[in-house]
């Protein structure tokens, strides 16, 4: 089955960075959640941000399609033929985590070296 999704477009190391998302969602969402309360609390995420991003590249890579490349990840999604509950389980990473959107953004920016400041 692999294979018929290579045939269509979707990458494998894409479909195990969704499989990986979802089987360690519990430990993302838990990772997330640290880091979206000290934004709350007006804190600098940048280094936490980097830090992930360190530690859990292609799912960090993943979390920045699913904010900041909807259209290609959803295209994706649908090639692949991702089950309903992998799905359901990026929609509810994208909700809880929209408020901080902006600083994976600027995170991802930064990085590229696209900050001119």
């Amino acid at each position: 089955m692999a294979e018929k999704r290579e045939e269509r477009g979707v990458s494998e190391i894409f479909l195990k960075t969704v499989d990986n998302f979802y089987k360690e969602s519990e430990t993302i969402f838990k990772e997330f959640d640290a880091i979206r309360e000290d934004y709350l609390k007006g804190e600098d995420i940048m280094d936490a941000l980097r830090e992930f991003g360190l530690k859990r590249a292609s799912i960090f890579t993943l979390i920045d399609a699913i904010f900041h490349k909807e259209v290609d990840l959803a295209d994706k999604l649908d090639k692949a033929e991702i089950a309903k509950e992998k799905r359901d389980k990026i929609i509810e990473f994208k909700n809880r985590f929209a408020d901080i959107s902006d600083e994976i953004n600027l995170y991802v920016i930064r990085e590229l070296g696209l900050d001119k400041r």
